[in-house]
């Protein structure tokens, strides 16, 4: 059974990278853009284990947590509504502020690509965009009902007044200095100093808006946004959610609070129905990762495993970003530093040819985990939005 959460900082979140950072290796702690999948997985099952009596760490807890609870995200919402990461098919003019999706395109041999496997290109066409075509990034968060467009819509090129202030950037991020303090004295220690990077996930710039104008409501700059995350315990098991779950428990570095608490139905979860409409009458498929993704094979998916398997879906082409580095420390046995693995960056798209008839069955799929391996999956990396090309 799901069960959607929403969750409240009490501070700044600190969401960091992998980099060093302690005593002997940095004073400066650098951040993500948003907390990994992972991150707010741990922290929830970690928050679980506190809010029921007579439970701890010992024993086979840890390995439980691990494959009987499931967490997909975090996102953010506002006006009861998600927003997806921007898709990396977009390209957005710095001039003319128009539109454009890219597509795959056949080339034909003296073309000279080294693309693997027989893949095509995603690219403009020179009647879609501009000679000397410069895109700017366009707003790092859509709302649902735009995500929907995008992947439903057979449009290529779209009007500069599509991108509304109902897109969201990036969160604020904002660099701390701190100071150890030393106990006996109370007082600061000489020459130990550090800083951190903050993230102001609760209110997220519009887009379009001039966030520094002071001569602007700050409600007319900044959008008021929830968090929310799903979770799933596996059938049978006794880690049941308590009814109801409210509590105070840290997220990400530092051990800053978040207020974690029972949603009510957040609109985005489930498959909207022009998603389920396009599928039905096409053979194209469209995958577009809402969270980072791991799988096997670097940036691409295997069709032989996972949810993957056995969908009929044959890869076409994909537009990824650079990969990212993840790594962590696990508390369950064996204690450690986790391996580093390498993720695909949310927003990256894939592109397939389905089976006739078969493309429907992917709305089951909305929202959930596409990655390889199911620790992974249980994790939340790799949350697909599904569309036509």
């Amino acid at each position: 059974m799901n069960t959607l959460l929403q969750l409240t900082p009490h501070d700044p979140l600190i969401a960091r990278d992998g980099r060093p950072f302690g005593a002997g290796q940095g004073n400066r702690m650098r951040g993500l853009p948003w907390p990994l999948p992972s991150v707010v997985a741990g922290s929830f099952r970690t928050a679980l284990v506190k809010s029921l009596p007579g439970r701890d760490f010992s024993g086979t807890m840890p390995q439980r947590l691990l494959n009987e609870v499931s967490v997909a995200g975090m996102l953010p919402a506002h006006a009861n509504t998600l927003y997806f990461p921007a898709p990396l098919d977009c390209g957005w003019h710095k001039e003319t502020k128009k539109i454009f999706r890219s597509a795959p395109q056949p080339v034909d041999d003296s073309s000279g690509t080294d693309l693997p496997d027989g893949l095509q290109p995603v690219i403009l066409t020179p009647e879609q965009a501009p000679e000397d075509f410069k895109a700017e990034t366009p707003p790092a968060w859509w709302p649902l009902e735009k995500s929907v467009e995008w992947l439903t819509q057979s449009a290529h090129t779209y009007p500069p007044e599509w991108f509304t202030e109902a897109f969201l950037g990036s969160p604020r991020s904002a660099m701390r200095d701190h100071v150890v303090l030393e106990v006996h004295r109370g007082a600061a220690a000489e020459s130990e100093l550090f800083a951190t990077a903050n993230l102001h996930v609760t209110h997220l710039p519009r887009h379009g808006v001039k966030t520094d104008d002071r001569k602007q409501a700050f409600a007319q700059r900044f959008a008021e946004v929830q968090l929310t995350a799903r979770v799933s315990i596996a059938d049978g098991s006794d880690l049941a959610l308590p009814t109801p779950f409210c509590i105070w428990h840290p997220l990400g570095g530092e051990r800053r609070l978040v207020h974690w608490q029972t949603s009510q139905t957040v609109r985005g979860w489930e498959c909207p129905v022009e998603v389920k409409n396009a599928l039905d009458q096409t053979e194209r498929v469209r995958l577009i990762l809402a969270t980072p993704a791991i799988f096997t094979h670097g940036w691409k998916p295997d069709l032989t495993k996972g949810p993957l398997q056995s969908r009929g879906l044959s890869l076409v082409a994909a537009c990824t970003g650079r990969w990212k580095a993840v790594s962590g420390w696990s508390l369950a046995p064996p204690r450690g530093p986790k391996p580093i693995r390498r993720m695909v960056p949310a927003g990256s798209v894939y592109y397939f040819r389905c089976e006739k008839g078969a493309a429907a069955q992917l709305a089951e799929l909305w929202l959930q985990p596409v990655s390889d391996l199911e620790r992974e999956q249980r994790d939340g990396f790799g949350l697909a939005l599904w569309g036509t090309w």
